[in-house]
């Protein structure tokens, strides 16, 4: 069971991610920005993976990545946008989703 950090702004989806992630048992804790993301990043070694929108609020997802990345080399990145093209070019080391996906499609990245 790894804990995630859910990064996305909108609530509704943000606590339908959680409620997924507890389907495909893990745990989840939320941030509405990448700067609330950086902030629990420091604060709790438990999380082992990054799942966030790119359109964030400030710090965009892309800037978030970088700098999660820099406070925690071996983070795991998951990105999740509505449009497929946006995922792409993040490097072969992030993981991409396409809003709307299921609990599988979810549970797959995950454990990739």
């Amino acid at each position: 069971m790894s804990v995630i950090l859910i990064a996305e702004d909108h609530l509704p989806t943000q606590l339908a991610l959680r409620t997924l992630i507890r389907i495909a048992g893990h745990l989840a804790v939320g941030a509405n920005d990448g700067s609330e993301a950086l902030a629990l990043l420091e604060r709790d070694p438990e999380i082992a993976i990054l799942l966030t929108d790119l359109g964030l609020p400030g710090m965009n997802g892309r800037q978030l990545v970088e700098k999660a990345r820099a406070l925690r080399p071996g983070l795991k990145v998951i990105i999740a946008s509505g449009y497929s093209s946006d995922a792409n070019g993040h490097g072969r080391d992030v993981g991409h989703l396409t809003k709307p996906f299921d609990v599988g499609q979810l549970r797959r990245a995950l454990e990739a």
